[in-house]
């Protein structure tokens, strides 16, 4: 029996006539242990290392007993499907796939391609074949739509990198052989799987001006720069801004250059604070540090953290919720020349310009005291540091 398990833009196993799916298995532990197996199925896991993910806060009294349930519960359904075959086996305290079963996993497989496509630099059609078999096996993000563990979210960032890298590469094939509209088209398939990959719009939109293609140039900036807005609240980076000037200039309508670049930056005004990311957030730093040595012009640095009470939801929806409730906060409370950028997963960095040194703490209180009229049994604690930019010394303030 062929056992072909997809993990690439969602999950299934499939046995010849049946299937198991994400929709098939009801206990939560179970569904883990899954997909961690499938993960690292390229080798043996013990019985220690799935206890540690799966009960990370030592809140299972008896992990052992209950690993071995959870085993045989997941052994239980994979042999329902496949006709009592023994899926996993358990060896010196390890458990691994059956070596002896013939299985299939779309995302080795995809690993697989790239791998030949590298040793065949020399011969560039048989790359560009492999390039294009690996790019049509990545139907999504490894494992789409299950819950963010950290062990997870490394696999779903390396598929994603592999299938960035394998569109770059595939696109710099067809600029070489002048096929333009194939590099068109190539970013616009990749752009349908990662809609908000500011990268691949980027690449395309520099095809789009070569070729001459300038209303279309303009509109794919558009539709990057609304769908940031829309579901991240968030302005597309300085480097892309930039694009536009050359869409502007590449258009051959030099004199309305400047009007035109002034109506787009006009358009971008928000009446709320500055969302930005990392390094946008590191020059604005830099540029604030310089204005409070030389002009004396003040400004305050802080970090505003997530806790749970209850520490085994950390990671979960709910911190990813608790964090899109922040940030809707601090952009409609904070004045327009406060910037706002997430650090991290459960981190927000803040500096608040031009408040003298009495005030520094009011924007902070006044973010948590919305959050606790907004979110009162939200199980939820913010925690605040906030410092001067030309000053060292951190104030803490804990809240919940």
């Amino acid at each position: 029996m062929k056992i072909a398990i997809q993990t690439l833009g969602g999950f299934n196993i499939s046995f010849e006539d049946k299937s198991l799916s994400a929709s098939s298995i009801r206990r939560s532990k179970t569904w883990t242990a899954m997909k961690y197996m499938i993960a690292h199925h390229k080798r043996p896991v013990s019985s220690e290392e799935l206890i540690e993910m799966l009960w990370p806060d030592d809140e299972c009294s008896d992990p052992s007993n209950s690993l071995n349930h959870i085993i045989y519960r997941l052994r239980k359904m994979l042999s329902d499907c496949s006709g009592d075959a023994q899926c996993i086996v358990f060896s010196q305290g390890m458990y691994s796939w059956n070596p002896d079963l013939e299985y299939c996993i779309d995302a080795y497989e995809f690993e697989s391609i790239l791998a030949e496509a590298g040793d065949a630099d020399d011969n560039t059609d048989r790359r560009a074949e492999l390039l294009r078999k690996a790019i049509a096996l990545y139907c999504g993000e490894f494992l789409c739509g299950e819950t963010s563990e950290l062990w997870l979210l490394n696999f779903k960032n390396y598929y994603r990198r592999l299938f960035l890298g394998a569109v770059n590469d595939l696109a710099d094939i067809f600029k070489q052989q002048a096929a333009f509209e194939d590099v068109i088209a190539l970013y616009g398939k990749a752009m349908e799987i990662e809609p908000y990959e500011e990268s691949l719009y980027a690449r395309q939109i520099e095809v789009l001006i070569l070729v001459g293609e300038y209303a279309h140039a303009k509109q794919q900036y558009k539709r990057i720069e609304k769908l940031l807005r829309k579901e991240f609240e968030a302005e597309p980076t300085a480097e892309f801004q930039g694009l536009w000037l050359e869409i502007v200039k590449a258009a051959g309508n030099r004199n309305a250059d400047l009007n035109e670049l002034k109506s787009h930056l006009d358009g971008c005004i928000k009446k709320s604070a500055i969302l930005c990311g990392p390094e946008t957030f590191k020059k604005m730093y830099s540029y604030h540090r310089y204005l409070d040595e030389r002009v004396k012009l003040p400004a305050f640095l802080g970090m505003m953290s997530v806790r749970f009470v209850n520490s085994c939801e950390e990671g979960s929806e709910k911190l990813r919720m608790a964090m899109k409730t922040m940030r809707q906060i601090m952009l409609r409370s904070l004045r327009e020349s406060d910037i706002v950028c997430q650090y991290s997963a459960d981190r927000f960095v803040l500096m608040i310009t031009g408040a003298e040194e009495k005030h520094k703490m009011a924007p902070f209180t006044r973010i948590q005291r919305l959050y606790e009229m907004e979110n009162g049994n939200s199980g939820v604690s913010l925690s605040v540091e906030v410092t001067a930019v030309g000053d060292g010394r951190a104030k803490s303030l804990v809240a919940g």
